[in-house]
Order: structure tokens, then sequence, then C-alpha cells
């Protein structure tokens, strides 16, 4: 698969990044990027990503997250709430205390997989670790509850 990288400017001097990916064609605004600074569980190299719609899926609940220095690593990514899936209040609370982030700043996302079955496909949510993005300081981190609620493949 062929994973390039173009930047060119938009007529308000930011940067957009384009990338061919496995799903399409995605554009991720350089001034919207974001950084974590630990990487990703299994991917340390990951520092900086860019989150982006699905390509032609506007509608679509679920997000693509690029790593910027390694194109080929992409994830999907969703606001467990909008798939009708719940972190406790508790638990986010305290996830986001011990990040000393801004609950108002933060958003929550999750990691999903997509498996094939046979002639389906499923997908499963990792609750256990959750992403915490902080939207002002553009900073983020993934999260290890301690609580036994969750599982890392919570089928969708």
């Amino acid at each position: 698969m062929n994973h390039t990288a173009t930047v060119s400017d938009t007529t308000n001097s930011t940067n957009v990044l384009t990338y061919s990916t496995r799903f399409g064609d995605v554009t991720l605004r350089e001034d919207r990027l974001v950084g974590f600074d630990q990487g990703v569980l299994g991917f340390p190299h990951c520092k900086v990503f860019g989150l982006s719609r699905m390509p032609g899926g506007d509608e679509s609940p679920i997000l693509l997250m690029h790593c910027i220095s390694d194109p080929s690593v992409t994830f999907m990514v969703a606001d467990p709430a909008v798939l009708g899936l719940e972190i406790k209040e508790k638990d986010q609370k305290e996830a986001i205390a011990a990040r000393k982030m801004d609950e108002t700043e933060t958003q929550i996302l999750v990691i999903l997989t997509l498996y094939e079955q046979g002639d389906s496909f499923f997908l499963t949510a990792n609750l256990r670790a959750p992403l915490l993005i902080d939207s002002k300081q553009r900073e983020g981190f993934q999260h290890i509850l301690t609580s036994n609620d969750y599982t890392t493949q919570h089928k969708i």
C-alpha cells in the first residue's frame, strides 16, 4: 500500500497534509495535529497524530487517527457515547485528573478494531485504554483504566 503525504498551503496560510491511506485520501490541517508524548500502546514511535473523517463518510461517527511520522499507522476511533458505549463518569473524571487535563477541553475517544468473521465483519472498542485528547492544548494520552468493568475488545 502506498502511504504518501503532500503538503500544501491554504488561503489562510495553514499547511494541509494529504495522505493516501488504505481508507482513501485524507486531509489533515497541520495546526490541528495532536501530540502524544508517550505514544500509543504498541506504537511508542508514533508521537503526532491527525484526526480526519472517513473518506466518503461525512455522517459516520468513526474518525481516522493518522500517525504523521509513519502514515502506515492509522487507527479507527470514535466517541464511545456516540456508539452507545459507556465509560462511567467517575472513571472519566479520574483519568482526566490523573493526566492533569482540563475536563471541559478533553474529549474521550476509543480505538476500534475491525475483524472479519466468515462473510461478515464486526467491530470492537478498546474501552480499557481510552484516548484523552485536550483539544485546546492539542495533547493526547492513552490512559489505562484500572476498573475490570472494561475490556480491550468490547464487541459493538
